[in-house]
């Protein structure tokens, strides 16, 4: 990567930029402190446009104060790349809207956008047909996203992820329904006022930080059937969520759930095992409303749990057929003392993760009889091992930030020490 400092001094930086226009560039470009750019013009020597460079990356500082939004809007005009160009990103950007760049004739692969905090609207960047990764962030200044984005009906030809993070003030977001067609992946984070989505999906949706309140929710719930290809759903810290709502078959889903706190439950007109057969991974942590599992029970493919609320643990073999292939179950912050009773676990597991427990201060060895793998994470009240030790059949065990049962584990005048020292696999 060629890195280029624009100096302060007007007279350098035209300099700079002029002998950056006589230089045959390959590869990957940088241009930092783009802010000392005074003369628009001064831009244009750098003819950007007619190198061949695939990265480019241009900077301004980050606590840079426009006085003239016009003069940036003019500098990055004369800052149009190449056709050839396939990977742009674009930081502190101060300008209030983006240049008019002949979109439809570059060939962009990745685009970056981040913190062009004065920007009102975005360009029409679904212009831009061989894009398959764009990445939004920081834009404080859009409150919506309409027909401007997209710049013509059949837009995001290519596009497969799309990411936006950190949009203060982002309420409104227009879909057309022609746009993203092979779109495989959505990232919306920290976007608290966003109201919703229609983006259709194929592959993995996660949604973090965000109001939810209309769109594929309704009275706060998700609609999990508007995305029939989902590979992987992620909700997380969505204050507004209560109910995730499923209506027809779906296949091959991973689900997880986390930090939302008003999340109580499922509502599926049928049972899971129907409407979830390959279910595979399911997550509830933090949503301290959830005490129960959808009625029916859960799928019978089922294999790694992650859960933080002991109402439903206590409920697993209840909602697991007999035949369950559940093998590894997450536990986290349980305000317990004692865990897993004898009957608590079902018998197909093989690896227990246990994670900041803080008052856990006892196991008991009949719960755990039928583990190969066990791991012990921020529980600093745990005491000891079982009295009885561990199982025969525990291969593996991992022991971090638990400090009262590492000095009991100690190598070799550990209490515990006899207890773990035929396992083949220990960390501590």
């Amino acid at each position: 990567l060629s890195t280029f400092l624009v100096d302060k001094n007007s007279e350098l930086s035209t300099k700079q930029l002029g002998g950056l226009g006589g230089l045959n560039l390959h590869g990957r470009l940088s241009i930092n402190d783009v802010q000392n750019i005074g003369n628009p013009l001064d831009a244009l020597k750098a003819n950007l446009k007619d190198k061949r460079f695939v990265e480019l990356n241009l900077k301004w500082k980050s606590d840079h104060m426009p006085d003239d939004a016009r003069k940036e809007n003019e500098v990055l005009q004369n800052l149009q790349p190449s056709k050839h160009l396939e990977d742009l990103s674009i930081w502190n950007y101060n300008g209030t809207e983006f240049p008019s760049w002949e979109f439809d004739n570059l060939n962009l692969v990745f685009l970056r956008l981040e913190d062009c905090k004065y920007c009102l609207c975005l360009p029409p960047l679904g212009l831009l047909s061989s894009l398959k990764t764009l990445k939004i962030e920081g834009f404080d200044g859009i409150v919506s996203i309409g027909a401007e984005f997209y710049g013509s009906n059949s837009s995001f030809a290519s596009l497969e992820s799309l990411t936006f993070y950190d949009m203060k003030e982002w309420e409104e977001w227009e879909c057309k329904t022609t746009s993203f067609p092979r779109l495989e992946r959505l990232d919306v984070f920290k976007c608290p006022k966003l109201k919703g989505t229609k983006v259709v999906v194929s592959d993995e949706l996660r949604i973090s930080g965000n109001s939810m309140d209309t769109s594929h929710t309704d009275g706060g719930s998700f609609r999990l059937h508007f995305f029939p290809k989902l590979h992987e759903l992620k909700l997380m810290d969505c204050q507004n969520l209560r109910r995730i709502s499923q209506e027809y078959a779906h296949n091959h889903l991973t689900a997880k759930t986390d930090a939302c706190a008003q999340f109580k439950s499922f509502m599926f007109p049928k049972p899971m095992q129907i409407l979830f057969p390959s279910l595979i991974t399911l997550s509830i942590v933090k949503c301290p409303e959830v005490e129960l599992f959808p009625d029916g029970g859960l799928p019978l493919n089922i294999k790694e749990m992650s859960l933080s609320c002991f109402k439903l643990i206590a409920s697993l073999r209840d909602n697991l057929d007999p035949n369950t292939s559940l093998q590894t179950l997450f536990i986290q912050d349980l305000e317990v003392e004692c865990f897993p009773d004898e009957v608590l676990l079902p018998r197909s597991l093989i690896s227990l993760y246990i994670y900041n427990c803080s008052n856990l201060k006892k196991m008991h060895y009949k719960g755990i009889c039928h583990l190969s793998s066990l791991t012990l994470h921020d529980c600093p009240s745990l005491e000891c091992l079982p009295a009885e030790g561990l199982p025969k059949s525990i291969s593996s065990l991992t022991i971090l930030n638990c400090p009262l049962l590492k000095e009991r584990c100690r190598n070799p005048d550990g209490e515990d020490w006899g207890k773990i020292a035929h396992i083949q696999k220990l960390n501590i």
